[in-house]
């Protein structure tokens, strides 16, 4: 699980990222990034309903793309807010398969050191 002041929870924040974020988009996900406080780096993850119904598959989801970030965190630029939308293919992937993902998307950021 992500540390606390890791974690982007407020609708709001979510609704601002949407808005004024810049979208890098995967056949997993979407990554949406927009500048936040300096020294603060706050990250979220969404899975609609859309995506699965069952909570258990979607909390799977998430488990897996938290941890996937989690071993990256050390390497994260602060001073952004960052918010993953997730796409059904996702769903059916290995941890193995998010991981290499998430690592190339994130290459394309301003994020990595």
């Amino acid at each position: 699980m992500l540390p606390k002041k890791y974690r982007l929870l407020a609708d709001y924040d979510f609704r601002r990222l949407r808005r004024l974020g810049q979208p890098y988009r995967s056949p997993f996900f979407t990554l949406v990034i927009a500048s936040a406080k300096p020294g603060q780096l706050r990250i979220g993850f969404v899975i609609s309903n859309k995506v699965d119904k069952r909570a258990t598959v979607r909390n799977r989801v998430k488990r897996l793309l938290r941890e996937a970030v989690q071993q990256k965190l050390p390497a994260l630029k602060t001073g952004f807010d960052v918010a993953f939308y997730v796409r059904p293919l996702c769903l059916t992937k290995s941890y193995a398969e998010v991981c290499t993902e998430v690592n190339q998307v994130l290459s394309k950021t301003p994020l990595l050191q």
